[in-house]
């Protein structure tokens, strides 16, 4: 009899270990995050450097901007404020970021259509200052544009 129990007792302990495990179970995963939104817009080339045309009757000048939203947003110009010489013939400034944007006032702002989601968007910056006068003609001497472009998510 001791024997037998022996026996039963190696036999259980030789049982493979599933029978023994504990049954199988689950368990939940959750993961949460938030984005926040974000929407950004500058000069990828510094200071837009404008050449005299070969007619004499206009400065322009090409530069780079990027654009980047994880949203929907616009882009808005503000007025263009114009520096000229003393005594210029009267001209017109013009400001425009390639696809999106453009502003030739002095007084009100511009705005893009709105982005409508995500967008990266990278194109020219364009600066002119064209003649708007009987000769046809700059007036020599120092000229800028400055404009502030505003991103704003909506």
């Amino acid at each position: 009899m001791k024997a037998l129990k022996t026996a039963l007792l190696l036999g259980l302990l030789a049982v493979p270990a599933p029978l023994f495990a504990k049954p199988t179970g689950s368990a939940d995963i959750e993961a949460k995050g938030s984005a926040p939104t974000f929407c950004n817009i500058s000069n990828d080339g510094g200071v837009v450097a404008m050449s005299i045309s070969a007619e004499g009757d206009r400065l322009l000048g090409d530069g780079k901007f990027t654009y980047v939203s994880n949203a929907n947003s616009k882009v808005t110009l503000s007025a263009v404020t114009q520096s000229s010489p003393e005594k210029a013939a009267a001209s017109r400034p013009r400001i425009e970021l390639e696809g999106l944007v453009a502003n030739s006032s002095g007084s009100s702002t511009a705005d893009s259509k709105e982005s409508g989601g995500v967008i990266r968007q990278a194109g020219a910056i364009t600066a002119a200052i064209e003649q708007s006068n009987e000769a046809g003609l700059l007036t020599a001497g120092d000229y800028s544009l400055q404009v502030t472009a505003t991103c704003t998510s909506l």
